[in-house]
């Protein structure tokens, strides 16, 4: 038999050793793939592992450009203050100029001076005399015109008034009942009286002073020295005696045709308390309450409120009607300023928004009726459509989609004239309570939360009324110890005719 052709060594394994797989590790220095078939899964492993690390790299590109737009938020495109921005930013209102020109009084300028009272207001009267003699040796002679008058006001030594009530006893000889001599009207129980209570909770409230320069101020000013505790303790006097009246304030703003709404962290010492406040041009009403959820806001307007509420885009409210809601134009333009410097289309939808909320306040100050800004709405519609229907950036596209879910709530300013587009009052309200926050730190206690709430709502009040703090303050202390009907904090209404 004739032998047949002798193989050729190629020098590879026999078949039975070639690996049946290659992961998508696979080095170098690993077997080849002698197959068809092995070419293919070492393929279709190197696929998967491409895909794997692409979708990883969209995963991390996606959160650099997240961190990377929360590096650039400032007032213009967040919520945070101004005063957050920092030298050198153009938003610090602080280093903006209006004009060129040099600050102060310009040339030209017409002076103007304190007008001097009557001299039946004057206190004293000082006659000052020239010289008697001159220095060149003759006598100076008074002349008969009107002297030139020159008025101080100064303040006189401030000493507090110490009342002395001497409560004598006695004793019935019929039944020997014993009695006491009851305190007048308007008298308290304690050493602080009415006036200095109210004094007190002027000081922790309008002037945002703490009980420690409220202390010190009492005794450097008037000799009375107090110690903290009883600072303390007269601020709670105080919120007792707001009790009544913020209770017709919370049912007043409740009703309020508008009213505007707004929170702020404000905590309490190992408790994260926040602010809430509910704000009509003349009334607010604010709460320290222990959160920041849905049932406080049904709680201090109702499940089913009355009237529009005017507020941010927190989730929180979304139990209102959109037909009973304004959503605040203010904060979109800052959601729509941070959209506008994305890149791409989601940009370009950014700043068609923004240009469409600009002329929004343009044609607000025009006064345009409702039926002109019909072109607009259908405008902002349409962009907000293109935002929610890109797939380049999804944190546009929710965005737009949430706020297509509240378009009719941001025209509702445009059927009711007294609905503003925005909650600008609401936020300029709160924070007074941010600077007594910052000032004064977290409370200690219920007593802390009650005046500061209290204090600050009846503060406010009286400011958008036009009241006095501290006559109104004395009025309500001396009506809470004398347990009769405090005075009201609601405005007064007109007079018809």
């Amino acid at each position: 038999m004739t032998p047949g052709p002798t193989p050729v060594d190629s020098g590879a394994p026999p078949p039975e050793a070639v690996p049946t797989g290659h992961s998508c590790g696979t080095s170098a220095s690993d077997s080849a793939p002698l197959t068809l078939a092995q070419c293919h899964q070492v393929i279709a492993g190197l696929t998967a592992q491409v895909e794997l690390q692409r979708e990883q790299l969209a995963r991390q590109s996606d959160l650099l450009a997240v961190l990377q737009e929360r590096l650039k938020l400032d007032s213009r495109n967040s919520s945070k203050p101004p005063s957050s921005d920092g030298p050198g930013s153009g938003g610090n209102r602080a280093q903006r100029r209006a004009s060129e020109r040099k600050r102060g009084a310009q040339k030209g300028h017409k002076g103007s001076c304190r007008a001097l009272l009557d001299e039946s207001q004057v206190d004293n009267i000082f006659d000052c005399k020239p010289v008697e003699v001159c220095d060149c040796g003759a006598p100076v002679q008074v002349l008969a015109d009107e002297p030139v008058r020159h008025q101080v006001f100064d303040v006189p030594p401030v000493k507090a008034q110490v009342d002395e009530y001497r409560r004598y006893s006695g004793r019935c000889l019929g039944c020997d009942k014993a009695h006491r001599a009851a305190l007048p009207a308007g008298v308290p129980s304690g050493q602080i009286g009415p006036r200095a209570l109210a004094l007190i909770g002027t000081l922790g409230t309008h002037y945002h002073l703490t009980q420690f320069k409220i202390r010190d101020l009492l005794a450097r000013l008037m000799g009375v020295d107090f110690s903290v505790g009883a600072i303390s303790q007269a601020h709670g006097k105080v919120a007792q005696a707001l009790k009544a009246p913020m209770l017709e304030v919370a049912a007043h703003v409740a009703q309020a045709p508008v009213k505007q709404l707004d929170e702020t962290s404000y905590p309490r010492e190992g408790a994260g308390n926040w602010a809430w406040a509910v704000v009509t041009p003349k009334v607010v009403l604010y709460s320290l309450l222990p959160s920041r959820a849905r049932y406080v806001a049904t709680n201090l307007i109702g499940a089913k409120p009355s009237g529009i509420v005017v507020s941010d885009r927190y989730a929180v409210y979304d139990f209102v009607d959109v037909k009973q809601r304004q959503v605040c134009w203010s904060h979109l333009l800052r959601d729509v300023t941070r959209i506008s410097e994305r890149a791409g289309l989601a940009g370009q939808v950014g700043r068609g928004l923004l240009g469409a909320g600009y002329l929004l306040f343009r044609w607000r100050g025009q006064d345009r009726s409702a039926a002109q800004f019909d072109p607009l709405r259908r405008r902002f519609k349409r962009l907000l459509l293109q935002g929610s229907a890109q797939t380049q950036c999804t944190r546009t596209a929710n965005t737009c989609a949430k706020l297509l879910k509240l378009e009719p709530a941001l025209w509702t300013f445009l059927a009711n004239p007294d609905v503003p587009p925005t909650n600008n009052s609401a936020e300029q309200a709160i924070r007074a309570l941010v600077l007594k926050r910052k000032i004064s730190g977290p409370t200690r206690s219920r007593r802390g939360d009650e005046f500061i709430a209290r204090g600050f709502s009846a503060h406010e009040t009286c400011r958008r009324q036009g009241r006095d703090l501290w006559d109104y303050l004395h009025s309500a202390v001396v009506a809470w110890i004398d347990k009769t009907l405090p005075p009201s904090l609601l405005p007064v209404a007109a007079p018809s005719g």
